[in-house]
């Protein structure tokens, strides 16, 4: 099957990207790293009716790394222009029992659907049940749940991300020892990175060996498994895929200061803006531009919807993606908005690859000069991909 994706700019979104300054990322009085605390279910819900706007919850696991703070300032953002009061966003730290009790808080502060990025697909059992006792729904951001229902999953296809970064190693690689920095493998993301990896590399590349290191998404932890690999395989480690974005900050300057740039590949996933500016400079080969814009958009908008009542079914428009589908996961099937997620680099390329598991055969990258990437456009609002600011 033939493939071709490129960044589309769709409407809603891009207009709102366009027309809208960047805000902070968020208010103090909107944002906390714990329960704020119960007994003011009333008092918001009323506030929330006197002023027309909806009250929704939002409870994230992570806020620590740049892709997940421009998630959290594009949510300001267009929490304002949609007439939406933000409950959070709470942090729950890689903390699940935490993160189920934190949303049953907010249920009970008076949010009337709630956006969480679960821990895994799995952690969500407690969360899903109270919530639904109370009629209240779930929209989630980044992950599968395989443990209940949820009125939507905004998510791009991760399988993708692993079959893109292979498309690119495989074409240039086809010897020595490839470094997979695997993120956290009970997380749907995880998971689907690397075994479409793992099997399109065995399809593709098969006399390279794949280095497989689970870093739990721990940078550091990531960095050392970088490290450890220079000084095992030294020139025989050929490329490292990182399967986000923050190991980046540790691996580029390591592989600087063993005159490894541009000798070892490095492809990475988020498409944050250091990203785009260390792909423009060619110290970083690649990255998967995950859309921090449109995952905070139209989680945002199918809240809403849950909380006006609204039913959407597979086939009906998507936000992110030309039809909403059911995506599977544990056995448990949920409405999904399967965002297409462009893969970037220098510039634009043709890669071809012997098919797995159903996936494409061919994939294009989109240049990192292309405006419309997300990362371009928030580091261009922020002083410039490059800048200080954007740097970490």
């Amino acid at each position: 099957m033939r493939l071709r994706r490129r960044m589309t700019a769709l409407p809603v979104a891009a207009a709102v990207v366009a027309a809208v300054t960047l805000i902070a990322a968020c208010s103090s009085s909107n944002s906390s790293s714990s329960s704020s605390g119960t007994g003011t279910g009333t008092a918001n819900s009323t506030a929330s009716a006197a002023s027309g706007t909806t009250t929704i919850g939002v409870d994230l696991t992570y806020n620590s790394t740049a892709f997940w703070a421009a998630y959290i300032n594009y949510e300001t953002q267009y929490a304002a222009q949609l007439h939406i009061k933000l409950l959070g966003p709470l942090l729950a730290a890689a903390n699940a029992s935490l993160q189920n009790q934190q949303i049953q808080d907010l249920v009970n502060e008076g949010a009337k659907a709630i956006i969480v990025n679960p821990e895994t697909a799995t952690s969500l059992g407690p969360a899903i049940a109270y919530a639904s006792a109370h009629h209240v729904q779930l929209i989630s951001v980044d992950t599968i749940v395989g443990v209940g229902k949820v009125y939507m999953v905004v998510r791009a296809s991760n399988t993708i991300y692993g079959l893109d970064a292979c498309a690119y190693i495989s074409s240039k690689v086809k010897s020595g020892y490839v470094l997979d920095l695997e993120g956290d493998l009970t997380s749907s993301n995880g998971a689907d990175r690397t075994n479409a990896f793992d099997q399109c590399m065995t399809a593709n590349d098969p006399n390279v060996h794949i280095l497989k290191d689970p870093t739990v998404w721990t940078e550091a932890t990531a960095v050392t498994d970088a490290q450890n690999a220079v000084n095992a395989y030294g020139s025989d480690l050929k490329a490292i895929y990182a399967q986000w974005s923050s190991p980046d900050l540790g691996v580029l300057p390591l592989l600087a200061s063993k005159h490894l740039t541009g000798k070892v590949l490095v492809v990475s996933d988020d498409g944050v803006p250091f990203e785009m500016c260390d792909i423009s400079k060619g110290s970083l080969d690649a990255s998967q531009s995950q859309p921090a814009n449109l995952y905070a958009y139209w989680a945002l908008k199918y809240a809403l919807d849950a909380a006006n009542g609204v039913t959407l079914k597979a086939g009906d428009p998507g936000g992110g993606a030309p039809a909403l589908q059911m995506v599977t996961y544990a056995g448990d099937s949920n409405l999904g908005d399967p965002m297409v997620a462009p893969f970037v680099t220098k510039t634009g390329q043709t890669f071809n690859v012997t098919p797995v598991d159903g996936l494409p055969g061919t994939v294009t990258s989109t240049a990192v000069s292309d405006a419309q990437l997300w990362g371009n456009v928030y580091g261009s609002a922020h002083g410039g991909v490059c800048s200080a600011q954007n740097a970490s």
